[in-house]
């Protein structure tokens, strides 16, 4: 294959140069307002060096002169931003357009340094370096697109001719070097950025594709386990009509009964009906779970109120358990979930009460709930630590749809709901157990972002 000939390089270079940009950050920069502001400035640092007490003996540039080497930069940007002021796209000829207009402004500033005493000249020579830096960054120059970086050494060239003394030699010798290397070394940072929040996000679309396949998978397990439990209970429902039913009847003997053995009679009675009336509400709660609806798209939930209430709920039910709440400040913690704040404060009160019960037998006597934005994901965390039992290590590594407890009367079924219910909002539970004894729960929460 014939090499590709020195022309077609340089254009398909140019290309991937123009694709590296940001086309709206380069034409809010380059806008009309811009300009006129960089217009006004250039006018008054020009009266400024030319008219000023002592600016002579430090800069000595005439006004007439500086403004004929600003002219070709003033005239170039006004018209640029006049002619993109609404286009949202710029053209192949835009850029090359770009390119001549910021080397007029490297010129201009060169052509200062040159022509200002040598005093001055250091002064003007730090603003030609600053302004090279940031060109590099914001037009991603580096050394397989150097288009700007040729331009600033047009311009330094080109001003070389104007200069005061040969003594400026040896600034050019310095400053030349120095703010190309800032150029390109900015421009190929900015790159390398670009590319690292590019991959970032491929990586976060690959991921979120996944925790919704999954998330779809646990919602249909889920669906299929609550409609088991639910499946009989019409039998449910006669069972505990009949048990009503015995009751009265019961209640009704009773009354024929004499003093003797009536109490125990009542007392028996009276646990029948207790019994039957907490059935009851376990059987509207398992229906309610059944028909919950979990909304199709995120809701915004603040996160730090619900917490507190959560903490203060759970803190009536047990007041001998110490649970504390520590919320990172400084940073807004909206979580996007599935069905709003109430589903979320489901999930988050029913791990709480977990770690208030411990096994059924030995609950905890301090519960700290921390919440946070994880650093390397930028998702929210928020961590339930217990100083109880524990989970039992055999039953760590065992799936939550598998429904384990370690609690006598337990279900099981509250761990798998909350983690089915996370995972359809695409957030994560981890459990294990903490080096000083004790269960640990990480929740990672999608976050809002503003």
């Amino acid at each position: 294959m014939s090499p590709r000939p020195t022309g077609g390089a340089v254009t398909a270079a140019f290309r991937r140069w123009t694709l590296a940009q940001d086309p709206r950050e380069v034409l809010a920069a380059a806008g009309v307002g811009p300009w006129w502001v960089l217009t006004t400035v250039v006018l008054a640092v020009l009266a400024v060096v030319a008219w000023a007490p002592g600016a002579q003996r430090t800069f000595d540039i005439p006004f007439s002169l500086g403004l004929l080497c600003a002219a070709p930069m003033l005239v170039s940007g006004l018209l640029f931003s006049a002619v993109h002021r609404r286009r949202s796209h710029i053209e192949a000829w835009g850029w090359v357009w770009l390119v001549l207009g910021v080397t007029c402004l490297h010129f201009f500033l060169a052509a200062l340094m040159a022509m200002s005493e040598l005093q001055g000249a250091t002064v003007i020579a730090s603003l030609f370096l600053f302004t090279t830096a940031f060109h590099g960054r914001l037009h991603r120059v580096t050394p397989k697109q150097p288009f700007l970086a040729l331009g600033t050494t047009v311009a330094l060239l080109a001003a070389l001719p104007l200069r005061d003394s040969d003594e400026h030699l040896g600034l050019f010798g310095v400053i030349g070097p120095a703010a190309l290397t800032a150029e390109l070394y900015l421009g190929t940072f900015a790159v390398q950025h670009d590319r690292a929040r590019a991959e970032a996000e491929r990586l976060r679309a690959a991921v979120q594709a996944q925790l919704l396949e999954q998330q779809e998978q646990d919602v249909s397990r889920l669906s299929r386990a609550l409609g088991e439990i639910l499946g009989h209970h019409h039998e449910l429902d006669s069972a505990l009509m009949s048990a009503a039913t015995a009751a009265d009847m019961l209640s009704f003997m009773g009354t024929q009964r004499g003093g003797h053995g009536r109490a125990d009679h009542e007392d028996l009675l009276r646990t029948l009906n207790e019994s039957l009336r907490q059935i009851r509400e376990m059987v509207a709660e398992i229906r309610a779970k059944g028909r919950r609806y979990v909304g199709s798209e995120p809701e915004p939930v603040e996160l730090p109120p619900l917490l507190e209430g959560v903490r203060a709920s759970v803190g009536l039910r047990f007041p001998d358990v110490d649970i504390q709440l520590s919320v990172e400040p400084g940073q807004p913690l909206r979580a996007m979930m599935r069905g709003g704040a109430t589903t979320l404060r489901r999930v988050v009160e029913n791990l709480v009460l977990n770690a208030c019960e411990g096994d059924g037998k030995h609950g905890a006597s301090r519960v700290s709930i921390q919440a946070r934005v994880e650093p390397l994901s930028g998702r929210l965390e928020v961590v339930i630590a217990d100083d109880g039992p524990g989970f039992p290590s055999a039953l760590l590594d065992v799936p939550a749809e598998q429904l384990y407890t370690s609690k006598p009367e337990g279900t099981g079924l509250g761990l798998y709901t909350s983690e089915c219910l996370l995972r359809a909002s695409g957030g994560t539970l981890h459990r294990r157990n903490a080096p000083d004894g004790g269960a640990l729960l990480r929740l990672f929460l999608p976050r809002e972002y503003r």
